[in-house]
């Protein structure tokens, strides 16, 4: 079969702004599709921006069989656009994987999306490709018939993942389009590998279905031989670890470390999408740095004790205390991801949250607004006990200036926007952060990452993201 992948932009990145990962997920799947003997063609629409109409002329000309999408909430409706430009083009099955899709397959199947791929997508693609004219007997489906749309049974989660391919990274044009978050000092072409899937914690904000809550590891070796092919066939400088639970295993990291150490593939490199502050002992961060980690990201979400146990953070703020400390002890950067405005959020903890942000002292922070991403526990308290104030999924994905809800009697709109701002000029025009960065080799990104801000988190008021 003759199959084409494509990972669609936001509204925002079809003006060019995407590129900072490779699509690790869309990379696992044409591997897998490739090892069975199909043709496997991938557009990254975030680095190479194409209007709807561009790629339905690209479809008529590449007469894919299969044409497939990978779609998170802020790219969803663009990429049911794009599948009903497929077919016009004339692609004979459109399909969509991914988080939201998985949450709300019926909404994609009702705008014309001939199949949608609930959970992992790997060995349900794999069945899709070898036997198309096959849905109603292949696990994970969900699809219109007879009128109406029918879910099969879901997928097992892949036990073993080890037995997948590596990413097909060729498939890509160029990994230097890859360029993280360079004010935080990444460094081009930066790499990006998933160690395991699977989170066992419950915080109420995150979707759990995709890879379920069972956490499933690759092996050391694995990994490791991963990274030396990033390493040595691909020119990364730089490896993000993009897993939410890379140190819930202490024992794997420490054979990862030993093993990068023992090949010399101690590049550098970050836990970008953030580690849990009760994995971070000395002995595991102190061994990640000896490794070549110098950045780590720390999920604190808030600054009052009551508000962790609500959310299900399971966490305390001694233990972020402890770990923000470890990992400056040892030499390991860290950002702190806070979020503001959850239902259980008050004005009084939100200013909590921005106090304890400035008197820990992470090196940077992230003050996100709380965002309820369909098949969440959030998006059902939302949809429950709150007002729901945008259902355009187009406008998911500025969580720094966009308000998506209020609670009644607990904040506004516009608290929420104040508060953010709040937050940004409290942290990073604070005497200790100032004095701290300019006194270090960040001072170049601190000065870009905040002052270069100021219109956005300083000027009182700015005619952008919602205001």
């Amino acid at each position: 079969m003759k199959v084409m992948l494509v990972n669609p932009p936001t509204e925002r990145q079809l003006f060019g702004t995407g590129g900072l990962f490779l699509p690790i997920g869309l990379a696992y799947i044409a591997s897998v599709l490739k090892a069975e003997g199909h043709e496997v063609s991938v557009l990254d629409l975030t680095v190479h921006p194409r209007s709807p109409e561009d790629f339905g002329a690209l479809v008529r000309q590449e007469k894919p069989d299969m044409v497939g999408f990978t779609a998170v909430t802020p790219t969803v409706n663009m990429a049911v656009e794009y599948a009903s430009k497929a077919k016009e083009a004339g692609a004979s099955l459109t399909v969509i994987g991914g988080p939201h899709v998985t949450a709300l397959p019926d909404e994609a199947i009702e705008k014309g999306v001939d199949v949608v791929v609930r959970g992992e997508g790997e060995i349900t693609m794999k069945e899709l490709a070898a036997n198309p004219g096959a849905v109603a007997n292949i696990k994970g489906l969900s699809y219109m018939s007879g009128g109406k749309v029918v879910h099969n049974p879901d997928r097992e989660f892949i036990e073993d993942l080890d037995s997948l391919p590596f990413p097909a990274r060729g498939l890509f044009p160029d990994m230097r389009n890859y360029k993280g978050q360079p004010v935080l000092g990444n460094r081009t072409p930066i790499g990006n590998i998933s160690t395991s899937r699977g989170c066992p914690y419950g915080c109420r904000f995150c979707f759990k279905a995709l890879f379920g809550r069972k956490f499933r590891a690759r092996s050391a070796a694995s990994i490791v031989e991963e990274w030396a092919h990033l390493v040595n066939d691909f020119g990364v400088k730089e490896i993000t670890i993009s897993d939410d639970a890379f140190t819930t295993d202490a024992k794997r990291v420490h054979e990862v470390c030993d093993m990068l150490i023992s090949r010399g593939l101690n590049i550098p490199w970050t836990c970008s999408n953030g580690i849990r502050v009760n994995t971070a002992t000395y002995d595991t961060l102190k061994h990640m740095r000896e490794a070549g980690c110098y950045r780590a990201a720390f999920g604190i979400e808030n600054g009052d004790e009551e508000v962790l146990k609500a959310i299900g953070k399971k966490i305390t703020l001694k233990q972020v205390e402890d770990a923000i400390k470890t990992a400056r002890r040892v030499g390991i950067k860290t950002t702190g991801f806070f979020m503001l405005g959850g239902p259980w959020d008050t004005m009084a903890t939100m200013q909590k949250t921005i106090d304890f942000a400035v008197r820990v002292q992470p090196d940077y922070a992230q003050f996100s607004i709380a965002t309820p991403y369909p098949g969440s526990e959030l998006y059902d308290i939302v949809r429950k006990d709150g007002n729901l104030l945008i259902s355009d999924w187009g406008r998911y994905d500025i969580y720094e200036t966009e308000v998506y809800f209020e609670m009644p009697g607990r904040f506004t709109r516009q608290d929420v926007l104040d508060m953010n701002k709040r937050a940004y000029r409290s942290f990073y025009l604070n005497p200790k952060t100032v004095a701290r960065k300019l006194a270090t080799a960040d001072t170049y990104r601190y000065m870009s990452r905040s002052l270069g801000g100021l219109r956005k988190f300083l000027l009182p008021q700015w005619p952008f993201g919602g205001e």
